[in-house]
């Protein structure tokens, strides 16, 4: 049995339930005594409550008060309420003239037929009541279904939308990384570097990191980081012994679960912009872990400041910082802290992120 059966099963299970529990209330505040007469009487109010709730619930609402057929609905309210009137006022007589007879006359004059006394006009009104309260509630219930179906559609409609962005920030990532990576291997290749070869497989790791787990919405942090250190490591192999790599994590990551790639465009551009083969050059890679807090530091020398970069026509820096903006708006809404600092000779960004999940 799968849930949307057991689900439909509860759904059934728990309307029988309720109408025993209403049955079982009316026959203790209304059945006087034990007789036929009353156990009748109560079976057709339950009847009628009954059969107007699931009308209201899957004909008139669906029908005319969803389709904002307002006066439809109304004129179909009104004319089940007059015949449920109707049904209970004439299906009540056969009650009363079996209880009261004919009231005998005067012994020179012919038994008087009695006039039918309020009794059954109260009855039906009190049946009249009932179903007005089984409107009202089958209403309420329809609407709050409703509701809740439209915000689930909702919901739905704006994850779809979610998933869809950040699908294409992502897409956009990969280009933004593979285009820096193939630029240290073609300056390898211009020189004739041996080690080539071993910074093409190195490649293919992180390739099939960025292709394959990085689909998923999300990875374990440590999985993460181990892609970061294999970049640093493909990194190391072109750069010269001018170039000095600060890569320090603090707290162990364990089971906490990220979104991927959020550090990889941070990590890129410190090492596409911030190195200086002029001089001694260190490239700052920081990454504190307390409980649910996450502080990752990459601070890199300015070697040519933004604002020339962006003249140069070499803009990479600012579209991928625009990605991981976007990403993080989407992903971490208050609960993520992007500072950039720069100045004439350090070029720093801070990320804070509050995580949530953990490994299930």
């Amino acid at each position: 049995m799968n849930k949307r059966t057991q689900y439909n099963s509860f759904i059934v299970l728990l309307n029988i339930v309720i109408w025993g529990l209403i049955a079982f209330v009316l026959h203790y505040l209304t059945v006087e005594e034990e007789g036929i007469e009353d156990d009748l009487r109560l079976l057709k109010t339950m009847v009628i409550i009954v059969s107007v709730f699931y009308l209201n619930y899957f004909v008139l609402i669906p029908y005319f008060l969803s389709k904002r057929k307002f006066k439809y609905y109304g004129f179909s309210i009104l004319a089940v309420m007059l015949f449920i009137f109707a049904i209970s006022y004439y299906t009540e007589l056969p009650f009363e003239n079996t209880a009261m007879g004919r009231i005998p006359g005067p012994p020179d004059f012919p038994a008087i037929k009695r006039i039918h006394p309020p009794k059954s006009i109260a009855i039906s009104l009190g049946i009249l009541v009932l179903s007005t309260v089984s409107i009202a509630v089958s209403t309420g219930v329809r609407g709050t279904k409703e509701w809740f179906k439209n915000e689930n559609q909702l919901k739905e409609i704006e994850n779809k939308k979610l998933s869809a962005e950040l699908s294409y920030l992502k897409a956009q990532i990969n280009p933004h990384f593979f285009f820096n990576t193939l630029n240290g291997i073609y300056a390898l290749a211009m020189k004739k570097s041996d080690k080539t070869p071993e910074v093409i497989m190195m490649l293919s790791v992180l390739m099939r990191y960025i292709i394959y787990d990085a689909k998923a919405p999300k990875v374990l942090l440590k999985k993460e980081l181990s892609h970061i250190s294999n970049f640093i490591d493909l990194q190391k192999i072109r750069l010269s012994e001018m170039v000095k790599i600060d890569y320090r994590i603090t707290g162990s990551p364990k089971d906490i679960m990220i979104e991927p790639l959020l550090f990889s465009v941070l990590v890129e551009n410190a090492f596409k912009h911030g190195i200086d083969y002029s001089k001694r050059t260190t490239i700052k890679i920081h990454l504190d872990i307390e409980d649910n807090l996450l502080h990752f530091i990459v601070s890199n020398p300015v070697v040519v400041p933004k604002k020339k970069m962006s003249k140069f026509g070499d803009d990479e820096a600012g579209i991928g910082l625009d990605n991981i903006k976007k990403r993080l708006e989407l992903l971490y809404p208050n609960r993520h802290e992007l500072t950039i600092f720069e100045d004439s000779s350090l070029y720093t960004v801070e990320l804070r992120l509050i995580l949530e999940d953990k490994k299930p």
